[in-house]
């Protein structure tokens, strides 16, 4: 596989990452991790059970949409690579995210970046360590 071709499949990890998980398929998501994948989104899981299990920890009444940008790659083998993305989080949580139409805007929840490890498995390439730094945080 070359390094263009390895690139574009993390960067389809990093964009189903956030999609997936905006929408509530928790087990889509899920998927893209390897078995024993490391998530650090403030309070650290290891395993696809475990982080499928923090996944429906999330309110049933929030609304999410992360923003994804600055997507940089950086290939290390024919198995490895690491990557990182900024990413602005949207988030509303209450009656109006259950309801079709529109939530009520506050402007965004969280700015960071996701720092990412990669790792070609036999189901092809997944999320082996995923960790989130946060440079601005807005109250809840």
């Amino acid at each position: 596989m070359t390094t263009e071709a390895i690139e574009r499949r993390c960067t389809e990890l990093v964009y189903a990452s956030a999609r997936l998980l905006d929408f509530r398929d928790y087990e889509g998501y899920t998927s893209l991790f390897t078995e024993q994948a490391e998530l650090d989104m403030g309070r650290s899981v290891t395993g696809q059970a475990a982080i499928f299990g923090l996944c429906m920890r999330r309110p049933a009444d929030l609304r999410s949409r992360q923003v994804i940008s600055n997507v940089f790659i950086e290939v290390l083998d024919d198995d490895n690579a690491r990557g990182m993305n900024y990413v602005t989080i949207y988030e509303h949580v209450g009656d109006a995210a259950l309801k079709a139409g529109p939530a009520p805007l506050h402007g965004p929840r969280v700015v960071g970046h996701f720092e990412d490890r990669y790792t070609r498995s036999a189901e092809g390439w997944r999320i082996s360590r995923r960790k989130l730094h946060i440079a601005f945080e807005a109250p809840r």
